[in-house]
């Protein structure tokens, strides 16, 4: 089945369309990396497989998007609702949290057809929550992004950022988390999350968290 997905070239050029005061590179990075997740497990159940790494880029996935939304449900929306007034900035805080809650009966259909071993249905689930998500990303890049620049600016992402690094367990949690969220990322964007690192981090993500993630296995 194809998807409809944008490449990251095609984010990128959007992307730089709406460069503002603040760099969320590590929000686009991490959008980046569901894409790319459910590209993949479409692509191999589509090709008869149910095996394994399926199930284990399954449930690194689920694990991932779990945090990531529930930093923003708890440090993202409600910073931003109180810092607007005008109806049409209150919109768009309302559409991202209508459409997180939208996509988790897509998530259960994929959990449910999956225990069932059910091959087509696991396929078109799991292509109807990358469509899902992938216009829920785009829509908070293009329109919630901007407001978060135009109201709390850097000093409000870093405290998301900060968030995020808490909610997957500080250094721990980053041997794990950095080398999913780069798979597959292109040069520029590695080197672009890596320069945020302290030098000893950047040295364990290249000679230590990359090669054991490369080594554990999942779709790749």
């Amino acid at each position: 089945m194809t998807l409809t997905i944008e490449t990251q070239a095609e984010a990128q050029r959007r992307r730089e369309s709406l460069r503002g005061h603040v760099d969320f590179t590590m929000m686009y990075v991490a959008h980046d990396a569901f894409n790319r997740d459910l590209c993949r497990l479409v692509e191999a159940v589509g090709r008869g497989r149910l095996d394994v790494e399926v199930e284990r880029t399954w449930r690194v996935f689920t694990q991932q998007l779990h945090t990531h939304h529930s930093a923003e449900d708890q440090a993202l929306w409600p910073p931003l609702r109180q810092a607007v007034d005008d109806r049409n900035d209150l919109a768009i805080l309302d559409a991202m949290e209508r459409e997180h809650a939208q996509l988790d009966p897509r998530i259960d259909a994929v959990e449910t057809a999956l225990a069932n071993r059910e091959t087509p249905a696991l396929v078109s689930e799991l292509a109807g929550l990358a469509d899902g998500l992938a216009k829920h990303m785009r829509h908070e890049e293009n329109t919630a992004l901007p407001l978060l620049d135009r109201t709390l600016g850097n000093a409000g992402w870093d405290d998301f950022v900060a968030r995020i690094r808490q909610e997957n367990g500080g250094l721990r949690g980053g041997a794990a988390y950095l080398p999913w969220v780069l798979d597959g990322a292109s040069d520029q964007l590695t080197a672009a999350v890596l320069t945020t690192l302290p030098a000893p981090a950047r040295w364990l993500y290249r000679h230590r968290w990359a090669p054991r993630y490369r080594q554990a296995g999942g779709l790749r």
